[in-house]
Order: structure tokens, then sequence, then C-alpha cells
């Protein structure tokens, strides 16, 4: 494609500039054409970055709710620690959340596209129980991939620290550097 990112995405390689994961880096090419579609597909959706999320979870005057909206065999492999984790299939699991108003809701899943669903139905279905109040719903832009390629914390389903990603797919583990995949 005469792009190194887009080519080694291409390739199922390691993009050249994403080797090595390290605090607040920036994003890929590649990861940056996915979250512009992923905003583009999602206008609705507010989103906020891997920093401000991680100001957000040590503010204690914040309410804040992560949600996880990859199924169990995702969220087991890793997640954001303290975060719950909703089928982002069902309807029932939206609507069976008891989520205060007053709360900030930040989806996120692999790199933000199935996050960005479930936040626009969570803020639907909150709001036509007449319930939106002050409810802050947010999509994790780049999901736990940008989250992980940050450097940040994440545990597994037994709470110790985890240091791999499950891919959801082969095709979009190539967002991660090898080194962050988990072997599936």
């Amino acid at each position: 494609y005469g792009y190194p990112e887009v080519d080694a995405m291409a390739e199922g390689k390691d993009s050249p500039e994403r080797s090595q994961p390290h605090a607040a880096s920036a994003p890929s090419l590649s990861m940056r054409m996915v979250t512009f579609g992923i905003r583009k597909k999602f206008p609705s959706v507010r989103h906020i970055d891997s920093e401000q999320l991680e100001q957000w979870r040590t503010d204690r005057q914040r309410k804040l709710i992560c949600l996880d909206t990859r199924p169990e065999e995702e969220y087991a492999v890793s997640h954001l620690p303290g975060a719950l984790q909703v089928d982002p299939e069902a309807q029932h699991s939206l609507e069976s959340l008891d989520i205060n108003p007053s709360s900030t809701v930040v989806c996120y899943c692999s790199v933000g596209y199935r996050s960005s669903d479930v936040a626009q139905r969570l803020y639907r279905t909150v709001r036509s129980k007449g319930r939106a109040g002050e409810l802050q719903v947010y999509n994790l832009e780049g999901g736990i991939f940008q989250w992980a390629c940050d450097g940040r914390e994440m545990v597994d389903r037994a709470g110790e620290r985890a240091a791999v990603v499950h891919t959801y797919t082969a095709f979009w583990g190539n967002l991660l550097p090898s080194k962050l995949r988990a072997s599936l």
C-alpha cells in the first residue's frame, strides 16, 4: 500500500513503530485509521483516550464505571482493574445494570467498535427510562489494545497482573505488538 504501517498490518506483521509498547504512545497509523472509522460510524458517542481514563480512575470524587464489552473469553485474558464485563450482544444486560445517573461510564472493547455500539445503546436505554440525568457515557478510544500499548495496568480473571490481550481475531491482533498478543 505504500505506507509501512498499513503494509505491515496487511502482511500480518508488527508495524515498525509499534514493536515496543511504551507509556502514552501515539496510536499507530493503523489504529488511527480504525478509530477514524469508528468515530464516523458512531458520531454521537463521546470518546476519551487512555491518559484521560487513567486520570479519572484516580479521581475519588468521580463515580466511574468501566464496562468491558467483550465476551467472557476475552475479558478473562485481561481487562482494566475493576471493570465489569457485559455481553455486547445482550440488550437485557444493559437494561439490568443499575447505573446511578450521576455516574461516568466508560465502555471499552478491543479497539472501540463494539464498545461504541454499547455506549450508544446504553445511553439510549437509560434516557428512554427517563433516568439520563447527568449520566456521561464514553468510549475508550483504541480500546484495550491502545491501553495495553500505553503500558497501562491490566488484570486477568483471577485479578493477577496481565501482560497480554486477547486479539479478538488474528487480523485485529495485528494492531498489537506481538509481545502483547495472547496465545490463542
